[in-house]
């Protein structure tokens, strides 16, 4: 877990790519969901003005018709004013590809930035780049379409950018941009949706030599986070649509009446940040598509409940088995739209916000996190960002692959260790070894047996693992041979809170502590778990009830919902990466629980 934030300074919001049309109803677009921009421009105005953001920083194309067709622009940027006025706190803006012409890429889709649009965004919104403080942290908006171009105001720019660095150096800075510097590594290849070499080259180093604590940027219309050395980097999501060729990055075909992605409501929201002593935390806030017309003086429904970010001081009793990949890479293929002669390879960041969203801290990855150098890599991304991290795995690999694990021990809490109980004699010393080579705690498991399984007379296939609260002489034989822990099984039929209190006084009784692994798929793997209610009611109860056990952590086994294979069940999110009702279960519990610790 990161250092202690220290006290809140206070918080801003982010938004992006709102995309605002000449009128409610009109759009120069193809697709039906853009006419909906300025509808849900105009509700997230509302929302943020119950939110406690006391300032807006929007990360470029406010419009959507670009500077070429002037009438369109100007009428659509009187229609952006009009929206935007009713913000109640400051806002500033930085230029998107749509309102001030594209980046000079060759072989893109649209025409690049010139002195003559640049002069249509300043007659309409002001300058281009620009600079201010809150908080003794020193915001800095550039016009990002401006790199590369070759243009006199690029050289004004980087001119600029650089003196305020070097005027600002040991200050915090916070660095907005539209075009993203990179999607995935800052190495990868240059194409449309990220900042072309030699510009992005000289932007990182910049970033990196100033210690840049972190930047936002839009223009992809979907979420993603990184780490580029000591530099928090967002993309952030849009008001208004969703790039549908990402949609690439999900198991799934994209929602029903989603425009084939495009109109995924879910994926729709802004940023709030909030602001302490020794960093910020960052919450993507879900709009969901949500909408007010012209004339309509509602007001939003109260902001949806928010969990404590894992750095934040909190009392998560949940945590997650993450089973499927959680930072899988896809590449995305030539569209015909945006990109149409390279793949843009691509990391689904989904489950990621779905774990902050819930307020989630203590997480379960496989071996084969660490063999695997991409998500290996990315362990100390989540450590940054204040998760706890369990391997896992069945026996003890060998030596090199013990020294990988060493390797990553400051990133890992511990280890669970699933074994044949009728091995653990010979095992003893391998297990004592690798607990002395990696310095981390060991939990141990056992496989279940035919003879602990009672099928009712039908073969079940499958495997079976964690102990019971009547194995008591075999949790004293693990207290009295120096592991830390056992691991449990909570079955989907056994009765929730009277397990894990029973599993508690078994712990204590032998000495160790309990990791619970809670199943949400049934006993039988050929039958689909369709209970949305009762998986809801178990996720509650587990959650109330581990909040008072002070020896047990408890575990889910589905964060992403399983539709094919064994164990058919849902999940906190769907295969298309959106939340379901039980992502609202549990991180409306975190936050129950987080606001009772702070009485």
């Amino acid at each position: 877990m990161s250092k202690h934030l220290g006290a809140k300074l206070g918080c801003f919001a982010l938004i992006s790519d709102t995309h605002v049309n000449p009128t409610d109803d009109s759009c120069n677009s193809p697709f039906p969901v853009n006419q909906r921009a300025n509808r849900r421009f105009r509700h997230v105005v509302r929302e943020l003005n119950r939110q406690p953001a006391e300032f807006v920083i929007h990360a470029g194309d406010l419009l959507h018709p670009v500077p070429e067709t002037r009438t369109a622009y100007d009428q659509a940027a009187r229609e952006y004013r009009a929206i935007a006025s009713e913000l109640t706190v400051p806002l500033y803006e930085t230029p998107g590809n749509h309102d001030i012409g594209d980046t000079p890429i060759k072989g893109g889709p649209a025409s690049p930035t010139t002195d003559a649009t640049i002069t249509v965004w300043e007659e309409a919104f002001g300058r281009q780049f620009q600079a201010f403080d809150v908080w003794g942290i020193r915001f800095l908006l550039i016009n990002a379409q401006l790199i590369n171009s070759g243009l006199n105001s690029e050289v004004e720019q980087r001119n600029w950018l650089e003196a305020e660095l070097a005027n600002t150096s040991g200050k915090r800075k916070m660095l907005v941009l539209h075009h993203p510097l990179y999607l995935m590594e800052p190495a990868e290849r240059d194409h449309y949706d990220n900042t072309n070499q030699p510009g992005r080259g000289w932007l990182l180093d910049l970033i990196k030599a100033h210690g840049i604590e972190a930047v936002f940027a839009g223009h992809a219309h979907n979420f993603w986070y990184d780490r580029f050395g000591v530099t928090d980097y967002y993309l952030a999501p849009a008001t208004s649509f969703v790039r549908q060729d990402y949609s690439e990055m999900l198991r799934a075909t994209p929602p029903e009446d989603s425009e084939f992605g495009r109109d995924d409501r879910a994926k729709l929201g802004y940023f709030l940040v909030t602001v302490y002593e020794n960093g910020h935390v960052v919450r993507m806030v879900r709009t969901n598509g949500a909408e007010i017309t012209a004339g309509d003086a509602s007001t939003p429904a109260a902001p949806a409940v928010i969990a404590p970010d894992p750095r934040e001081p909190s009392h998560p009793v949940l945590g997650f088995d993450l089973r499927q990949n959680w930072a899988e890479i896809t590449e995305v293929p030539p569209s015909g739209g945006l990109d149409e002669f390279d793949r843009k390879p691509v990391r689904n960041d989904y489950p990621l916000l779905a774990l902050q969203e819930m307020g989630v801290r203590h997480l379960r990855i496989p071996l084969h996190d660490l063999l695997d150098p991409v998500r290996r890599n990315r362990l100390a991304t989540l450590a940054h960002l204040g998760f706890e991290i369990t391997l896992f795995s069945y026996g003890i690999p060998e030596d090199d692959v013990l020294a990988l694990i060493a390797g990553q021990a400051d990133v890992l809490l511990d280890w669970e260790v699933t074994i044949d109980w009728s091995d653990l004699e010979d095992l003893a010393p391998r297990l004592q070894q690798a607990h002395q080579t990696t310095g981390l705690p060991i939990l141990l498991s056992r496989m279940r047996t035919k003879d602990d399984i009672k099928g009712e007379g039908t073969y079940f296939h499958v495997i079976n693992h964690g102990f019971s609260a009547e194995n008591t002489e075999q949790l004293m034989t693990l207290a009295g041979m120096g592991f830390a822990g056992a691991v449990f099984r909570l079955g989907r039929s056994d009765p929730v809170a009277e397990t894990l209190h029973l599993i508690e006084a078994a712990a204590i009784q032998a000495g160790v502590n309990a990791s619970v692994h809670m199943r949400m798929g049934g006993d039988n793997p050929a039958l689909r778990v369709d209970d949305p209610d009762g998986s809801a009611q178990r996720l509650s109860e587990g959650m109330t009830t581990a909040a008072q056990l002070k020896h047990t952590r408890l575990v889910c086994d589905t964060l992403i919902s399983v539709d094919r294979g064994y164990f058919v069940r849902g999940g906190m999110i769907d295969r298309c990466c959106n939340p379901t009702p039980l992502l609202d279960v549990v991180k409306r519990h975190h936050a129950k629980l987080a606001k009772a610790a702070i009485k």
